[in-house]
């Protein structure tokens, strides 16, 4: 069960830090490059402004209380980004890139995880982009490891703390 717990909190992850970083940036995962998926997202789409941003975590639904502490990314170019390709071994997964809807960027992700468990997300991202922003992953499991795990919601508040510091060099 472990691993399944793993497999849901690397995927909301890995889909909610493309929302959040730079290319290249602090992300377990790469950009999207699915077949078939438009190369790049319409210029007209939000973006996070570069520079220093802290980010906060709250989760629902996931087992033993887990949490992660509030972390700091250097964005150096405002640029939103499709779900990471961040998939377990063995998962088969598809994504769709960013779109405006209403007032939000949304994208979402589904995956077939080994054992033939579905794992489905949804990520909304709301803000202004200038100084706070709003990212929420909502993932359904079919079957759940879990009760508590059918859906699970991480959502990750980021604002912005000043520019990024200078590189040492």
């Amino acid at each position: 069960m472990r691993k399944v717990v793993f497999i849901g909190l690397a995927s909301a992850f890995a889909l909610s830090a493309a929302a959040c970083s730079p290319s290249g940036g602090k992300t377990e995962g790469e950009k999207a490059g699915e077949a078939g998926a438009p190369a790049a997202a319409p210029a007209s789409m939000d973006a996070p402004k570069p520079g220093l941003w802290r980010i906060t975590t709250a989760m629902e639904g996931m087992p033993g209380g887990a949490s992660v502490p509030p972390q700091e990314v250097c964005i150096k170019e405002a640029k939103l980004e499709a779900p990471a390709n961040a998939q377990p071994a063995g998962a088969q997964c598809t994504s769709k890139p960013f779109a405006r809807e209403g007032d939000a960027m949304v994208a979402s992700s589904s995956c077939t995880l080994p054992g033939n468990m579905k794992a489905d997300s949804t990520i909304r991202v709301t803000g202004d982009f200038n100084s706070r922003y709003v990212t929420e992953v909502t993932t359904k499991m079919d079957p759940a490891p879990t009760p508590a795990m059918a859906q699970t919601k991480v959502t990750m508040t980021a604002e912005r703390v000043g520019d990024c510091p200078a590189a040492a060099g």
